[in-house]
């Protein structure tokens, strides 16, 4: 049983999986779920059973953005507090030490494509929606997570407008990088966390911190750096395991390279 109030928690092949389940508010991140999606980060980050993580809600919805009303009625105070946490949440996500996985059904509006915007990959069900619905209500959305996955142009149109696009329009302009089918999306997701989880929690450590540094440098800074990390790695005792196993397949005609360029 999850020790959370408003989480599902679990590990499995490698994945931690965090499923939003607060269903009277359809997944709203108010202050306990906040904290709690906070402390599961915090709790899988350096733990060696845990290689990637996905973040998911139900097959009818994935988040319905911020909890609104937990603002109603307060003051300055404790609305700063409450952006303060939020900003502690964005930054767990967004540079995450390890891959990331949204799996995103129904409604994503507002807070809850950002949330899916943080992540690394994306998965959608034909049924998801996605807008940053916070100009509504007078509030900035996302702009910087919409515009690390899609155009300048796109961008600035859903900030402006805050009108939302379908999935396969997500798909379309890079929010999203795959489209499943209604009802399928747990499984289409997970699948896709245990492929990236099969490297190990030591790889897509170094990794996902290759993907984060990297994009900000240079191309001459980048490849540098990216060759050290390649120095690195094959210097380790999982390389020397790798490439012994990786010899004796290519050897039997069973190339870990291209197994899955079959499917």
């Amino acid at each position: 049983m999850s020790k959370y109030e408003y989480l599902l928690t679990s590990v499995e092949d490698g994945v931690g999986i965090m499923q939003l389940n607060h269903p009277e508010k359809r997944n709203a991140l108010g202050w306990e779920l906040h904290h709690e999606v906070i402390a599961a980060l915090d709790e899988w980050a350096y733990d060696d059973d845990v290689a990637a993580v996905l973040i998911i809600g139900n097959e009818d919805y994935f988040c319905a953005g911020w909890a609104l009303d937990v603002l109603q009625g307060t003051e300055g105070a404790d609305r700063t507090r409450f952006t303060d946490l939020a900003l502690h949440l964005m930054v767990a996500i967004y540079d995450y030490r390890k891959p990331t996985v949204a799996g995103v059904a129904g409604v994503a509006p507002g807070y809850g494509m950002d949330v899916a915007n943080m992540c690394d990959i994306t998965i959608a069900s034909k049924n998801a929606s996605f807008g940053s619905t916070q100009v509504k209500y007078a509030m900035n959305g996302f702009y910087h997570g919409i515009l690390s996955k899609t155009n300048t142009q796109r961008a600035r149109r859903m900030l402006f407008t805050g009108d939302p696009i379908s999935a396969e329009e997500a798909q379309r302009c890079g929010l999203v990088d795959e489209v499943v089918e209604v009802g399928t999306l747990r499984e289409n997701a997970l699948r896709l966390a245990k492929q990236i989880a099969e490297n190990g929690a030591e790889l897509t450590s170094v990794l996902k911190e290759v993907a984060l540094r990297a994009q900000n440098m240079d191309h001459i800074g980048a490849t540098a750096y990216e060759l050290r990390v390649t120095h690195d790695l094959v210097q380790r005792e999982l390389f020397t395991k790798r490439i012994a196993t990786g010899l004796e397949r290519l050897k039997s005609g069973q190339s870990r390279a291209t197994e899955r360029a079959a499917l």
